[in-house]
């Protein structure tokens, strides 16, 4: 779509009277009329409005150095933290593990030594029976040499 002044450029009072000339067919304004007023009201208008936009612009420009800052401080504490915890669950697991192992180490040094005493209580009771151990086979043993010569 264009505008109503089609693609001209006015930079000038000269360009303003081109303009005119040529959308009036040939016919040009004297130095009195009001026109150039409002040429130079726009031009203050256009002035003051490019100085608020580079104003804005190096505002914006600031405010995103700061942010960028910001943001990049905000990671890297937010790093160290997530490290820190990392690090504290990473011990606490640690922990975890030896506790286990530390319980199935005992775990198993008690059943070694109930074993232990089972099977000390086993061979006391043993050694508290040979005698009759003994003598049933020394007795088998007669037994067995009075039945070959039975049988001879």
């Amino acid at each position: 779509m264009s505008s109503p002044m089609g693609d001209a450029q006015i930079s000038s009072l000269e360009d303003v009277r081109a303009l005119i000339a040529k959308k009036h067919s040939g016919q040009g304004i004297g130095s009195d009329d009001p026109i150039w007023m409002l040429y130079s009201l726009f031009e203050v208008f256009a002035d003051d409005l490019s100085g608020l936009l580079r104003d804005v612009e190096t505002r914006q420009s600031g405010e995103r150095d700061k942010l960028k800052a910001l943001v990049t401080e905000s990671a890297k504490i937010l790093s160290e933290q997530m490290q820190g915890e990392l690090s504290r669950l990473s011990d606490t697991l640690g922990q975890i593990r030896q506790n286990v192992e530390v319980s199935s180490i005992e775990g198993l040094l008690k059943q070694q030594a109930q074993f232990s005493n089972e099977l000390g209580d086993l061979t006391s009771k043993i050694k508290r029976n040979l005698l009759p151990i003994y003598l049933f086979t020394a007795l088998n043993w007669l037994a067995v040499g009075a039945l070959y010569l039975i049988m001879k």
